[in-house]
C-alpha cells in the first residue's frame, strides 16, 4: 500500500475516533458542557490533534451529528427494504423505526435539538432530515390509500402520523413513564383505524434483524 494512502487512512481513522468521542461526550455531558477538554478525553487523543482536524468546538459537534444521523438514516433504510408486507406494512414499520432500539444516544439527540438555534447548520439538518422523512410517510400513506381505495389528504394525514410519533418519541426520552412498546402500540393503532385494518394481524416486532445492518456510521457503545 503506498505511503500516501496509508496516511490518508490513518487520518480517516483518526477522525472517526474523534466523532465517536464527541457523541460519547455529548451524551455524558451534554452540549453546553462538552468542549475539547471532555471530547480529548473520551478519544484518547490530544487537542492538538483536534485542532488539526477541526476547525474549532462547533465544526467538530456538527459533523459528530451529521455521523449519528447517518446511522439512524441507514437504519431506517434497512427497516424498509427488509419489510416484505406491502404498502401498508412498509408505513408501519416506518413509523416504528424511533421505537424499535434503544441506541443509548436519545438524550444526545435532545441536546442537540436545543442547539439547533445556536448552530444553523444543525438546524437546516433537523429541517432537512425531517422534512424528507415527512415526504417519505405522505407518499407510503397515499399508496397505502389507493391500494385500499380510500381517500385521504396525504399531505395533513402525515403532519399528524409524524408529530404524534415525535411527541410519543419525546415523552419516552424526557418522561420515561412509558415504553417504546407502548409508543408502537399507540401508533399501530392509529394507523390501522385510519385504514381500516385490523391490528393484530401487524405484530409490534418486525421478524428481521434489527441489529445487524449496513452502516458506514456504527454507533459506539453508549457504556
Amino acid at each position: 500500500m503506498k505511503r500516501a494512502t496509508k496516511h490518508r487512512q490513518a487520518g480517516e481513522t483518526r477522525r472517526t475516533e474523534l466523532i465517536v468521542a464527541t457523541l460519547k461526550s455529548l451524551r455524558k455531558h451534554g452540549y453546553l458542557n462538552s468542549t475539547i477538554n471532555t471530547i480529548a478525553d473520551e478519544s484518547g487523543l490530544s487537542r492538538g490533534l483536534i485542532n488539526h482536524y477541526f476547525d474549532n468546538k462547533d465544526d467538530l459537534l456538527i459533523v459528530a451529528h451529521k455521523y449519528y444521523l447517518q446511522n439512524v438514516d441507514d437504519f431506517f433504510r434497512h427497516v424498509v427494504i427488509s419489510t416484505k408486507s406491502g404498502h401498508f406494512g412498509k408505513l408501519l414499520h416506518s413509523v416504528f423505526v424511533p421505537f424499535l432500539r434503544d441506541t443509548g444516544y436519545q438524550r444526545m439527540l435532545i441536546h442537540y435539538m436545543s442547539a439547533a438555534f445556536i448552530l444553523p447548520q444543525v438546524l437546516d439538518m433537523h429541517r432537512t432530515i425531517w422534512g424528507r422523512y415527512r415526504a417519505n410517510i405522505q407518499r407510503r400513506i397515499a399508496a397505502a390509500a389507493r391500494e385500499r381505495g380510500l381517500e385521504m389528504d396525504t399531505r395533513l394525514a402525515a403532519i399528524t402520523l409524524t408529530q404524534l410519533a415525535d411527541g410519543l418519541w419525546l415523552g419516552w426520552v424526557m418522561e420515561e413513564s412509558y415504553s417504546q412498546e407502548d409508543c408502537r402500540r399507540i401508533l399501530r393503532q392509529w394507523l390501522c383505524d385510519q385504514f381500516r385494518e385490523d391490528p393484530e394481524k401487524y405484530p409490534l416486532i418486525p421478524d428481521f434483524d434489527l441489529v445487524n445492518f449496513e452502516t458506514d456510521a456504527p454507533l459506539p457503545d453508549p457504556a
